[in-house]
């Protein structure tokens, strides 16, 4: 395995023999649980009535026999996914591999590269599975690399959140993990999401940041911390994103996002992106218009964006006219994307049902059996004709 031992950093009178198991079974169950608590479409979005209005895979005219990633391509753009790296390695067919390698052009380890799977001890790297699904993307897939996550208020060590620590030792520990993934990782990402989901959800334009155990309220800035270690700590073609939901459209999140960003950027610190997750439902969803909007003002302050985590929940029965509401979903997100030349990618969050978060919500753009949805066809007619 490939371990790295850190920085040294002096914490006085705290016992870091804290171990945890895998990232896979008990672990991630609490990760997803916790997510589809707070992550929910309907507590995001406004509920939407509008009808089934132009697909355009169901034109007559439609016909390729291009895949995805190929239409990206032509593009110029990314057409990314999630990647498991369970799947990845443990899989009984090739499906998973095959589907991956023929589809994408982005890969993104799901849990590979976040806290937990790369300092599950105190002052110990493990990088050897988020460098696999790097390679695999890399070398076999021959795509591009975004890296997931340095910091997070959630899947955390125990050691972390189970301890009391002093400002000082906090600091030091979020300086020391990005310093030591950054450089173990190296410069072959694309891009890394240095924060992940800090922004507050609340209405108040005055609350900017949620709770984030350990790092908010403990540090105030921490995520301009993060980022000024992250500048140093990877090269500078790794492109700095910072990544959120529900932050979409035109509205309060997506204002402090706005405005938290541009701050960062007067301010000298390198931003170099932000990331749009879109978990969305087929009835809550964000204004496409807006959604629009707000790429747009984000690319005038010189940033890119990424459609980074999308997924369309489709509950039971999903029936086909579902089907089709979820295929324009993923249609008029796309092309909101497309409109703006700052939006260089858009991801879903995996790319079979059959290894969702969202479980039995078929979310995704091909089935639990690898079958192209009409999710599936309405991207690749977009990518073609938007």
């Amino acid at each position: 395995r490939t371990i790295i031992v850190g920085f040294v950093v002096v914490l006085i009178g705290i016992n870091f023999n804290w171990s945890v198991e895998g990232v896979e079974g008990a672990d991630r169950r609490q990760l997803l649980g916790e997510r589809a608590s707070i992550i929910d479409p309907s507590k995001l979005y406004p509920r939407q009535s509008r009808r089934i209005g132009k697909l355009l895979h169901k034109d007559p005219a439609f016909n390729t026999t291009l895949t995805l990633r190929e239409a990206a391509d032509k593009r110029g753009v990314f057409v990314g996914t999630a990647t498991n790296y369970f799947a990845l390695t443990n899989s009984t067919d090739n499906a998973y591999r095959e589907v991956l390698v023929r589809e994408y052009n982005l890969h993104t380890p799901e849990i590979s590269c976040k806290f937990t799977a790369t300092e599950s001890s105190y002052n110990v790297y493990d990088l050897e599975d988020c460098l696999y699904v790097m390679d695999f993307a890399t070398s076999h897939a021959n795509s591009l690399f975004r890296a997931h996550n340095f910091i997070w208020g959630h899947f955390n060590p125990q050691w972390l959140v189970n301890e009391t620590l002093t400002v000082f030792q906090i600091k030091n520990i979020l300086t020391s993990h990005i310093q030591n993934v950054g450089k173990g990782v190296g410069a072959t990402p694309y891009c890394w999401d240095v924060v992940n989901e800090a922004v507050a959800d609340g209405e108040s334009i005055l609350e900017l940041f949620k709770d984030a155990d350990p790092w908010f309220p403990a540090i105030l800035d921490y995520v301009k911390l993060a980022f000024l270690t992250a500048a140093d700590a990877v090269p500078p073609n790794v492109k700095l994103f910072y990544n959120d939901y529900g932050g979409e459209d035109m509205g309060i999140k997506s204002d402090k996002i706005y405005w938290m960003v541009k701050t960062m950027l007067r301010e000298g610190i390198r931003v170099d992106g932000v990331g749009l997750q879109m978990h969305v439902s087929i009835d809550h969803y964000p204004n496409f218009e807006e959604v629009d909007e707000n790429i747009k003002r984000l690319g005038a302050l010189g940033l890119e964006v990424h459609i980074t985590e999308m997924d369309v929940a489709c509950p039971p029965p999903c029936n086909d006219d579902d089907l089709l509401k979820q295929a324009e979903v993923y249609g008029r997100i796309l092309s909101a994307c497309l409109n703006n030349a700052n939006c260089k990618s858009l991801e879903t969050w995996g790319f079979s049902d059959a290894f969702s978060w969202k479980g039995v919500d078929s979310p995704l753009p091909f089935d639990r059996n690898f079958n192209k949805k009409p999710a599936y066809n309405e991207l690749l007619a977009v990518m073609l004709n938007n």
